[in-house]
Formats: structure tokens, sequence, C-alpha cells
């Protein structure tokens, strides 16, 4: 039998995964059989509590409605970028980052594009 003396809580280990997806929706789920490796998170919390324990995701794709009086994918993505201008190591956008937006909100697909859009290119200038 292993001791539990002197091991972390599995919530409080960070597991680095190299390479993951995360599909942010609170109800739909990711295509099936596309090759990546999907996580799942719900709401804000669960995409923060995935950040911290894997890191952050190559690949993001966003829902804007995530259900009623909570954040959005509008929020979220502002909190990514700005992650990523504070340069926190573990918490910055990787290289190879892409994202795609889902959402049947227009307004809020046009919100979250035009914050990556704008953000990655100036990355990208500034670099």
């Amino acid at each position: 039998m292993a001791s539990l003396v002197g091991d972390p809580p599995p919530l409080l280990e960070k597991q680095e995964m190299s390479q993951y997806s995360l599909f942010i929706d609170d109800e739909r789920d990711p295509p099936r059989n596309d090759g990546r490796n999907w996580i799942v998170a719900r709401d804000w919390d669960e995409v923060f509590a995935c950040i911290i324990m894997h890191g952050m995701p190559t690949y993001i794709s966003f829902d804007h409605d995530l259900g009623e009086d909570t954040y959005t994918g509008h929020d979220i993505a502002k909190f990514l970028v700005g992650f990523d201008m504070d340069g926190e190591p573990g918490f910055t956008l990787p290289e190879e980052f892409g994202y795609y937006v889902h959402s049947q909100n227009p307004v809020g697909r046009d919100n979250i594009n035009g914050i990556f859009q704008s953000y990655l290119q100036f990355k990208a200038n500034n670099t």
C-alpha cells in the first residue's frame, strides 16, 4: 500500500500535457476523430483549472455564451491574452497556438476573433 504522506493531492499536482486542445462550451462536445487531444471545459472555472493542471493548450475552440450570469468566451479570451502579455512561465500562448470560434452568437464570435486577431498580429510584429 502506497503511503499518502508527502504525496500532493491529485488536483494540485500539475501534469503538463504536450499539445492538447481545449474545447470551451457549456453544452456541445468537440468533434470526434479529428486527431486532436481534446479536453472539454464547460465554464470559466473549468478553463482555468485545466490551464493550471496542464499548462496552456496549443489550440482552443471557443463558444461565446457559457450560460446565464457567468463569464463568456470573450471574457476568457481577454484573460488569456492578459496572461500571455504578463509572460508568466506556463501561462503564455505557445508559438504554435491556434484557435477557432464555433459560437453561434455572431457578435460574440466577432469579439473573440477581434481580440485574438489584433493581439496575435501585434505579437508577431513585436517579437
